[in-house]
């Protein structure tokens, strides 16, 4: 398994070492103690190989993507992504969920990447091999090796679709593909419920289309959703902050109390 060459439950689960690491490299990668996060990381990633455990060893590796992701190196999360990729692809005609899943969420971590680094057509083609996972899988999986941070299926990948039209500025698809019936809670019955994470994240890129179409009302009342549901998650959230510093400039009128909260929330300013 290659690795990266640079640097609500009150109960404890008994996870095993490698999960455990793996768990506190996403928190810390959240609130970006790059430095911690990459050695929790890679720590679980060196554990889970000496162990034979595949699939943890490749939830590693989606957490050091996102790190790379987060700091901007791109090229190696896209390396780090598909050589991994190559490695773990399951033939989908015996492949269990779980496997499905971890090559779909590799197959994601590269399109995020190509996509930051215009490469459309390359983010494109891992788009495809993330739906073509999902569609292995069929409805949203909570996986074995990585059930207490995310899900992957057909609604993950739709709202990454909706993250990656949004990286490359494209505010008015972001608008309309989230407003379909498949991409709304109506839809959970059938698709299964996505992590709340991502669908924050998801509803944060939702925000960020309707301030650019210029519908700062209906991106407000977004951001205010986020917030209610997970206050501190946004609080760690830049582009959060920077779409609520574009809602403060495009403001013609007079702030309203629930945009000063949620700027200072923020930290956002005009």
């Amino acid at each position: 398994m290659p690795t990266s060459t640079t640097a609500k439950n009150t109960t404890r689960p008994s996870w095993p070492a490698p999960r455990r690491c793996n768990w506190p490299g996403r928190y810390l990668t959240q609130v970006r103690q790059y430095d911690l996060a990459y050695t929790a990381l890679s720590h679980a990633i060196t554990d889970a190989r000496r162990t034979g455990d595949t699939l943890t060893a490749a939830s590693g590796v989606i957490g050091m993507c996102w790190l790379l992701l987060r700091q901007g190196r791109l090229d190696e999360a896209e390396q780090l992504a598909t050589q991994t990729a190559d490695v773990i692809e399951p033939r989908l005609s015996r492949a269990t969920p779980d496997e499905c899943a971890a090559w779909g969420w590799l197959a994601l971590r590269a399109a995020a990447a190509a996509g930051r680094n215009n490469r459309p057509q390359e983010a494109r083609h891992y788009h495809r091999v993330a739906t073509t996972a999902a569609a292995a899988v069929g409805r949203e999986h909570t996986g074995s090796f990585f059930r207490h941070w995310t899900t992957f299926g057909p609604l993950t990948v739709g709202m990454k679709g909706v993250e990656d039209a949004m990286i490359l500025g494209d505010a008015r698809t972001v608008v309309r593909k989230s407003s379909e019936d498949a991409m709304s809670p109506k839809a959970w019955k059938h698709t299964g419920r996505p992590s709340d994470d991502n669908w924050n994240r998801h509803r944060l890129d939702v925000a960020r289309a309707h301030t650019r179409t210029g519908d700062l009302t209906t991106a407000m009342d977004e951001l205010a959703g986020v917030r209610h549901a997970s206050p501190e998650w946004l609080r760690h959230q830049r582009m959060a902050a920077e779409t609520m510093q574009e809602i403060l400039k495009k403001r013609k009128r007079t702030l309203t109390a629930d945009m000063r909260e949620m700027a200072d929330h923020l930290g956002a300013v005009g």
